[in-house]
């Protein structure tokens, strides 16, 4: 590439869409869809694509799918927070350096096995004694 490359040239004039906001935001969601009415490919039209935009539109599609089973798959979570001592502090941290799961994670476990069990080992593992 030289420098005269570079120049501003006497190039085809390129008229600009006027649009509203509201439109914008409608294109930007046929954008995703792969279906765009106002911006086509960084202002430019092709022609002959026709394949681009059906593998465009088939990895848009496919997208979505998998956003939708994440969202099926997050439980939304609310934050939280807990004054622990210091062992406690230490225990976790080794737990979740070993595991190499997140701290809140071992936690939502925890407290998972905990409710799984039955009222009489869950107050024996909670007073730390074993209740006959």
């Amino acid at each position: 590439m030289s420098l005269t490359d570079l120049k501003k040239g006497k190039g085809k004039a390129v008229k600009k869409k006027r649009f509203t906001v509201d439109e914008f935001i409608s294109d930007a969601e046929n954008y995703a869809k792969g279906v765009p009415e106002i911006v086509k490919r960084g202002g430019q039209e092709t022609t002959g694509s026709k394949l681009d935009l059906d593998q465009a539109i088939a990895f848009a599609e496919k997208k979505v799918a998998e956003k939708e089973l994440q969202k099926e798959s997050n439980r939304p979570f609310r934050h939280a927070t807990f004054t622990l001592s210091e062992d406690a502090i230490e225990q976790l941290n080794a737990l979740a350096k070993d595991s190499k799961l997140a701290k809140s994670h071992i936690i939502r476990i925890l407290i998972d096995h905990m409710s799984s069990q039955d009222q009489k080992s869950q107050l024996a593992t909670l007073i730390g004694s074993k209740i006959a």
